[in-house]
């Protein structure tokens, strides 16, 4: 938990508080790889989340961004609709480099810049932890 707060903390001080994302980070988009998605699966919503089984019900993953060129740092969102709360989305920005995720933050701000594709993500739907 520590180290997960860190993290956070280090992400939050390199974003700029959830600053919104510059013209050329957004020029830097590309859609996320099999190699990604199935990180995110795997690291972050099995471990950090602990979902019933089937409460996935709709989920998008957007496009790759390049956070920081000097670091090779990474970043995309999730958003999720849970079972419970049809209509209502929940995001979460994450951040990696060289395949390892460095943090995640619920409700990530820049997930909401209009400029982010979002793909299909059905990896997710239904997921069962």
């Amino acid at each position: 938990m520590k180290m997960k707060v860190l993290v956070c903390a280090a992400l939050l001080a390199l974003a700029g508080c959830n600053a919104p994302v510059s013209q050329s980070v957004a020029d830097s988009q590309r859609p996320p790889s099999s190699d990604v998605r199935q990180n995110f699966v795997n690291i972050v919503f099995k471990r950090t989340y602990r979902h019933e089984a089937g409460e996935v019900v709709w989920a998008r993953i957007s496009s790759v961004v390049l956070l920081d060129p000097e670091k090779k740092i990474y970043a995309y969102c999730v958003r999720i609709v849970p079972k419970r709360g049809w209509g209502d989305w929940a995001y979460l920005g994450v951040s990696f480099t060289d395949g390892k995720i460095l943090g995640a933050t619920v409700n990530d701000d820049r997930c909401h810049d209009k400029r982010l594709r979002y793909y299909p993500f059905p990896e997710m739907n239904g997921m069962k932890t």
